[in-house]
């Protein structure tokens, strides 16, 4: 595809700032950006093959700067903030179906704090982050809100206690682990609360039928 340019000054500063235009063969607009001294400063956009608005990102002396959103068509994939270029700020993704699918936050380029992961628009997972790895502590959860696992971790790998439960809120196993390692004995229980033997069910395998309603 080869693309031609056009340029047009900016009504709000006509000696600083430049508005460009990049079309394709036939014509079509791909991209619109503003540009200062040589350098994207404000709003930029792109287009698809079939004209539709995919991008729209704000930029500062040629680092992304404030919000940006992406789509695919109509359909809004994921909301974002920056900071001179950096992620920055709550970051808001969307499933095809446009539902919330999770919701983030960035300091500085690095995921902080807690983080909500949906199915459906359902909560299904909550997690904390330090400096972009998991620390703290997990939750997995059902469509309906129960609780169906917690675990503990440390510089992004498991740390303290795992507890998974059944659906009736009853304890199914609880097990330590150190830095990633499985430490000391897995106590595993029945539906009552009676200590049991053996493996529990995965928790995929629960989770699917939980979300499935079987």
């Amino acid at each position: 595809m080869n693309e031609t340019l056009s340029t047009q000054p900016s009504a709000s500063d006509v000696d600083a700032v430049e508005t460009v235009e990049i079309r394709d063969d036939d014509g079509q607009l791909r991209h619109s950006v503003r540009l200062q001294d040589g350098e994207l400063h404000g709003r930029v956009e792109s287009y698809d093959e079939r004209g539709q608005l995919s991008q729209r990102s704000s930029y500062l002396e040629g680092l992304r700067h404030g919000s940006s959103e992406y789509r695919d068509g109509d359909r809004l994939q994921m909301k974002q903030q920056y900071d001179q270029g950096q992620a920055h700020g709550p970051t808001v993704v969307y499933d095809p179906a446009g539902h919330v699918a999770a919701e983030l936050n960035f300091v500085q380029g690095l995921l902080q704090g807690e983080a909500r992961y949906y199915s459906l628009g359902k909560l299904v997972r909550r997690a904390n982050y330090k400096d972009g790895k998991l620390d703290g502590v997990a939750e997995d959860m059902t469509m309906d809100g129960l609780v169906v696992q917690r675990t503990s971790y440390r510089d992004n790998v498991l740390h303290g206690p795992m507890v998974r439960y059944w659906t009736n809120g009853q304890v199914m196993e609880k097990s330590s682990y150190d830095m990633g390692l499985a430490s000391g004995d897995i106590a595993r229980f029945d539906q009552n609360g009676k200590p049991q033997g053996g493996p529990a069910p995965k928790l995929g395998e629960r989770m699917e039928k939980l979300f499935r309603g079987s």
